[in-house]
């Protein structure tokens, strides 16, 4: 009776530090990522592919090391792939939540005039694609909806979680670690 009663307490504490680590690495990226945000646009990078390289970094940094320490850590060196996949994806939505709540306090407080600069390079990109001004105007109620903020934090949740689920579908090829089967090890050595 005492050996199950320790055992499942020792199971929720082993499942509390597995959440625990999980929220911190996906909050650590979601800084990352904000980080990398407010670099590109204090250099005026934001629209370079430096912006993307960064971010990608960010993204297969994380969930790379992530995925060993968890392995390492938690699951005693063995993780399957849908475990590895799994994991990357909560640390991309957690991460985009940060990212969100940053763009959210960016473009309030620190940079209210970002929707408006926003909207008037959306206008640009048209007209420079060869639209008349009258098309450009038309759809100025679609370039309002589109700027904003509770629209772009979503987005940023359901699109960091999206692009964490990709890089970790293929870091976890590289990271997954099956037990060995010993009747096929056994074979080996027969051979």
């Amino acid at each position: 009776m005492m050996d199950n009663l320790s055992t499942e307490k020792t199971d929720r504490e082993l499942q509390k530090n597995k959440a625990r680590f999980i929220l911190n690495q996906g909050a650590f990226m979601g800084l990352a990522l904000a980080g990398v945000f407010w670099f590109t646009q204090v250099t005026g990078l934001e629209t370079s592919f430096l912006n993307n390289v960064l971010t990608w970094l960010v993204y297969i940094g994380f969930i790379h090391i992530s995925m060993v320490r968890y392995r390492q850590n938690y699951l005693g060196g063995l993780l399957g792939y849908g475990q590895g996949v799994w994991l990357g994806t909560r640390m991309g939505m957690l991460a985009g939540i940060i990212l969100g709540a940053w763009m959210f306090l960016y473009m309030k407080v620190i940079n209210p005039g970002y929707t408006d600069e926003l909207i008037v390079q959306m206008q640009e990109s048209y007209l420079s694609m060869g639209m008349s001004e009258n098309e450009v105007a038309q759809m100025e109620d679609l370039f309002s909806l589109v700027a904003n903020p509770a629209l772009m934090i979503t987005s940023g949740v359901f699109g960091a979680g999206f692009t964490a689920l990709l890089f970790s579908l293929i870091i976890a090829i590289f990271q997954r670690r099956r037990p060995q089967d010993p009747f096929s090890n056994a074979m080996k050595n027969i051979e």
